[in-house]
């Protein structure tokens, strides 16, 4: 039940995801002179609700199932780590009472519970930053998208210019616009 509830988060996630997609592409169709650009801000919102949803607006699919495989790493990981240093832990408060005299087994005991407890932090602790580089990365991709969508926009503008048969050009003491024709 633990692990089906996150899994029918993320099926819900890329559903409202691939609809709010398709809905653009419709919307870009109509009207080609205007740039969809995707807030930044927007991105990290989604992206701390819930880890690789902004990267998935911002169409970065491989950095998400990378983020959404980590995570998920990380938190089983932990899960495991944390069954087993409770059987580590019992294990160490038995021999503790029954022998408290017998001091190296008492702290082979404990080592071994010490290392499954840095094991489990080990785990939580990689998951919260890959969170964490969850919400930056989703910062930047969606600044890179908006440039790259920036670019495409000036391209096709530059396309459009061409086949009108004007040059423009620049030099470091003048800017000129002319027309060119060939009969």
């Amino acid at each position: 039940m633990r692990i089906i509830l996150p899994l029918l988060l993320l099926l819900l996630c890329l559903q409202f995801s691939f609809a709010e997609d398709v809905a653009n592409n419709i919307a870009v169709t109509e009207s080609e002179k205007s740039i969809r650009l995707i807030s930044p801000i927007g991105t990290m919102v989604r992206s701390a609700v819930f880890p690789g949803w902004g990267q998935i607006h911002s169409r970065n699919y491989f950095r998400a199932s990378l983020i959404l495989l980590g995570i998920s790493s990380s938190v089983v990981g932990a899960y495991f780590a944390h069954q087993s240093f409770t059987s580590q832990y019992d294990n160490y408060v038995l021999t503790a009472s029954y022998d408290p005299d017998d001091s190296d087994t008492v702290l082979a005991s404990y080592d071994n519970a010490n290392q499954k407890y840095k094991l489990r932090m080990f785990f939580i602790y990689t998951g919260i930053g890959l969170w964490a580089y969850s919400i930056i990365d989703s910062y930047v991709s969606a600044n890179f998208y908006n440039a790259n969508s920036h670019v495409n926009s000036i391209q096709k503008d530059a396309q459009q210019i061409e086949k009108l048969g004007l040059q423009v050009g620049i030099t470091p003491s003048r800017l000129y616009l002319g027309v060119v024709k060939t009969f």
